[in-house]
């Protein structure tokens, strides 16, 4: 009997241990002999093939698993792009690829993005109206967009829309939710690819229909996104039209005003600078008002000091003019010297927004801001939220011209007798309450009636003019208050300072109106002077806005009796004694009987010659006696003397 072994040839599964029987095996045992028979050769060919086509489906598998975890977790349109490409590359290293997508409110799909394909591919777009091609990308199949001999199976489509440039071979769908957000688009594909068209149009299934979920994602957020600017926008335009009317009901001077409608219109739209112009009514022209933004620093406090003299401009000249001339607002991307604007200022103007201040119809002026500060142009949000302003901001301005008209002399621009006496009224209110110093100062124009007489009523208007800019440039800014009392008279109210501070403020003030030269009419006009009396108030001492104010003029009767061109400080009153009443007329209008009780004005003292004088601190009731009353203790006090 032969001696043979017979053996199973198993292929076993690791994972699952399923087995399966391949073939036999038999071994000739006998001595001096050995052999062996297979059977199933065809089998093991099978087992190879299928082991080959199993490893590349567990590499396809992982691949796609990874190359899902990355497209999900990306959100931005052009980075999903760029990620798909290069997935595809991978797997098909010589393949022509596009990239098409359809927003969600889009009726058309779009190249995104190419690769490997001529530049007038990018261009190429085709509607997604309802016909064959539609229905077949609803399939979600892979499918060929060319027949066997290359031409497009959708000629008409593929010549109408330039989808040639494509050079496609295969189209593979991208729908979410019934909807077709894309199509990926294949071409320039190996042969041998396409044989095992099975196996590549299932990774390609597999890794589109995750990048269509992702493309729907990314489509939702950046919608979500621009809802949510909007959304910042809208709250940002309604903030700023709710602040600002706010914040400008509060402001009454006008050049305040102007400079914080100004960093208001900058800030809302993130401009780098800006200026605003009103308009002269006299010259018809748009004068610059208030400045930010220029690299001269010193040159932007000059402007808006108003001690620099800008160009002005006529209605229809540069931009602002054509804003003036138009009343439309006008943005534009790149200035230029057609544009009339590039000759008028060096400040490297890149981009412009000018916007018409209007009221009531008409155009009082133009606010201009250029340049943002990121580099970007300026859109049309931009532009809409200075219109919104411009509009708050023209009616504040109307209200504080008007407002400034009724509480300004026209003349010297001062605040008028009225205005100034119920501020007085205040501040004597306030220097009690929080007990702190107050001071007044009036002051008059010497032998201002031969100025009249001698040049002329023109050159008398001039003369007052420049006297009451120079007692304005004296003071400080929004805190002392000038005012014309009348005539040729003002009055100086100074918060917060004593009397000794005031003498120097008025000294310091009559200095300068003695260097004062004069132009047009008032060419002619020498030497102007002029003579202070100076008053200060003691919060201790109950005293009332009108016996300071008669305090502050007896002083300045002393000045001028004793040579003019002079300061001259009063005494404070002493503690006790008879009272006035404390209310006296606003206008400063007076009865007849007001008039006649109004105190004796004192003799004239000593001229100053210069040198330090001591005169008494007069009580109340001062008769212009040089002694004090009887049982008084007068303390001592110095006079500022006059400086050539």
């Amino acid at each position: 009997m032969s001696k043979f072994e017979r053996h199973a040839f198993v292929c076993v599964n690791e994972r699952s241990g399923f087995q399966r029987l391949i073939g036999h095996l038999e071994l000739d045992c006998r001595r001096g002999g050995a052999g062996a028979v297979v059977e199933g050769p065809s089998q093991i060919d099978r087992l190879r093939k299928r082991v080959a086509e199993l490893d590349r489906k567990v590499f396809e598998y992982r691949a796609l698993l990874k190359a899902g975890e990355a497209l999900h977790n990306e959100l931005d349109v052009d980075r999903l792009c760029e990620l798909l490409c290069a997935i595809l590359a991978e797997r098909l290293p010589d393949a022509r690829i596009a990239v098409l997508l359809a927003g969600p409110d889009s009726d058309a799909a779009q190249v995104e993005m190419v690769k490997r394909l001529p530049a007038k591919a990018a261009g190429a777009s085709f509607p997604l109206a309802d016909g064959i091609l539609r229905r077949l990308l609803l399939d979600r199949e892979p499918f060929s967009v060319v027949d066997v001999t290359g031409e497009p199976r959708f000629a008409d489509i593929w010549s109408r829309y330039g989808l040639a440039a494509l050079e496609a071979q295969v189209w593979v769908p991208m729908v979410t939710k019934g909807d077709v957000v894309g199509v990926v688009s294949l071409g320039g594909l190996d042969p041998d690819e396409l044989d095992a068209a099975d196996h590549l149009h299932e990774f390609l299934r597999s890794l589109v229909s995750q990048a269509a979920v992702a493309f729907g994602t990314a489509f939702l957020y950046r919608n979500t996104r621009s809802a949510r600017h909007d959304l910042d926008q809208s709250l940002h335009k309604l903030s700023l039209l709710f602040d600002v009317p706010r914040a400008l009901s509060a402001v009454s001077d006008l050049t305040h005003l102007l400079r914080l409608i100004l960093d208001r219109a900058i800030a809302g739209v993130g401009a780098a600078k800006g200026s605003l112009m009103l308009l002269d009514e006299t010259t018809d022209e748009l004068v610059i008002r208030v400045v930010r933004g220029l690299p001269d620093r010193r040159l932007e406090r000059r402007i808006n000091e108003g001690l620099h003299e800008c160009s002005r401009f006529k209605r229809g000249e540069g931009v602002a003019g054509r804003v003036l001339e138009t009343g439309t607002a006008l943005r534009l991307g790149t200035v230029g010297a057609k544009h009339g604007f590039a000759q008028r200022m060096e400040s490297h103007v890149e981009s412009i927004i000018c916007v018409p201040l209007r009221s009531d119809e008409d155009v009082i002026g133009v606010l201009n801001v250029t340049n943002k500060t990121d580099g970007a142009a300026f859109s049309d949000e931009d532009e809409e939220i200075l219109e919104a302003l411009a509009n708050q901001a023209a009616v504040a301005i109307s209200r504080t011209r008007l407002y400034e008209a009724a509480i300004s002399d026209s003349l010297t621009h001062l605040y008028v007798r009225r205005f100034i006496m119920h501020r007085l009224n205040e501040e004597v209110r306030r220097s009690v309450r929080y007990n702190q110093p107050l001071a007044l100062i009036m002051c008059d124009i010497d032998h201002f009636k031969t100025v009249n007489d001698t040049y002329g009523h023109p050159a008398g208007d001039v003369v007052l003019a420049e006297v009451a800019s120079a007692l304005r440039d004296g003071l400080r800014e929004n805190v002392d208050l000038p005012g014309r009392y009348g005539g040729e008279e003002f009055v100086l109210v100074l918060p917060n300072t004593n009397l000794e501070g005031a003498g120097l403020v008025a000294e310091r003030l009559r200095h300068a109106v003695e260097q004062l030269r004069y132009e047009g009419p008032a060419r002619e006009v020498p030497t102007v002077t002029m003579s202070f009396g100076v008053a200060g108030l003691e919060p201790a001492i109950l005293e009332t806005a009108d016996e300071l104010l008669s305090r502050a003029d007896q002083s300045l009767y002393r000045a001028k009796s004793g040579g003019r061109n002079r300061v001259e400080l009063a005494p404070l009153p002493m503690a006790g004694g008879p009272r006035r009443s404390p209310s006296f007329p606003m206008t400063g209008e007076s009865s007849s009987d007001e008039e006649d009780s109004t105190p004796t004005r004192p003799p004239p003292m000593h001229p100053n010659s210069g040198e330090f004088q001591t005169i008494p601190k007069e009580a109340d009731g001062f008769e212009g006696a040089d002694e004090a009353p009887a049982g008084k203790t007068v303390p001592m006090m110095t006079v500022v003397p006059v400086v050539d």
